[in-house]
């Protein structure tokens, strides 16, 4: 058993939001030298949960393994569930965090790499129109150049976490992670607490009460 690829295996679930409880499962996997084998488990957020299949294969040249994908799927409604396969590269990629708010409509602000190996940064989210030729959902990909400022829109709203850099960096770290983020609304001597979600596609944010009902802009 390749102990160095193992722990880079390791490595890369943690990192991508799997924590550490498939080690032993993965551990038992590659010491068997199965050609492929697949793990399964179930991340929790809140009231919801996310079921995730995990998908390694062993090099035709080597005994070292790679994390070659993973689908995640969500119930969307009864009896509605919405599935997507997420390919990792080098212990990096698409979360099991983000994969969840994906799947459940939101957008994600990434760093990308285009066919020429060029990096460039862009929000992604799930084109439930399309499919690609494998039955996977395609992605739109919306640019810097499209002109969503995140930090500008943040800014048109009377959010009292602003006024601090370090609750303001945070922020904006879970709106680019596309998580849905509790805030406080000031408005003249009152607070309101409120959640907000980045929506690039239509340079807004979306706007929801205490009791995560849409409030209309």
């Amino acid at each position: 058993m390749n102990q160095k690829n193992l722990d880079y295996l390791k490595e890369g679930l943690k990192y991508l939001g799997f924590g550490e409880g498939l080690n032993e499962k993965l551990t038992e996997n590659v010491s068997q030298q199965k050609d492929q084998f697949q793990l399964k488990t179930v991340n929790e957020y809140g009231p919801d949960k996310a079921n995730y299949v995990l998908d390694f294969k062993k090099s035709d040249q080597s005994d070292m393994y790679f994390f070659n994908k993973y689908t995640a799927t969500i119930k969307a409604g009864e009896p509605e569930e919405r599935s997507q396969t997420f390919f990792p590269k080098k212990n990096s990629g698409i979360t099991a965090k983000e994969a969840y708010n994906l799947l459940n409509g939101r957008a994600v602000n990434k760093d990308l790499t285009n066919a020429e190996g060029q990096p460039y940064n862009a929000w992604l989210q799930i084109d439930w129109s399309q499919k690609d030729n494998h039955g996977n959902h395609k992605f739109k990909i919306i640019h810097q150049g499209y002109g969503y400022d995140l930090e500008k829109e943040l800014q048109r709203h009377p959010i009292k976490e602003l006024n601090e850099p370090a609750t303001k960096e945070r922020l904006m770290q879970s709106l680019e992670r596309e998580n849905l983020h509790q805030v406080t609304f000031v408005k003249g001597d009152k607070e309101e607490k409120m959640f907000i979600e980045a929506n690039p596609q239509f340079k807004t944010l979306k706007l929801y009460d205490a009791n995560l009902k849409k409030v209309f802009q």
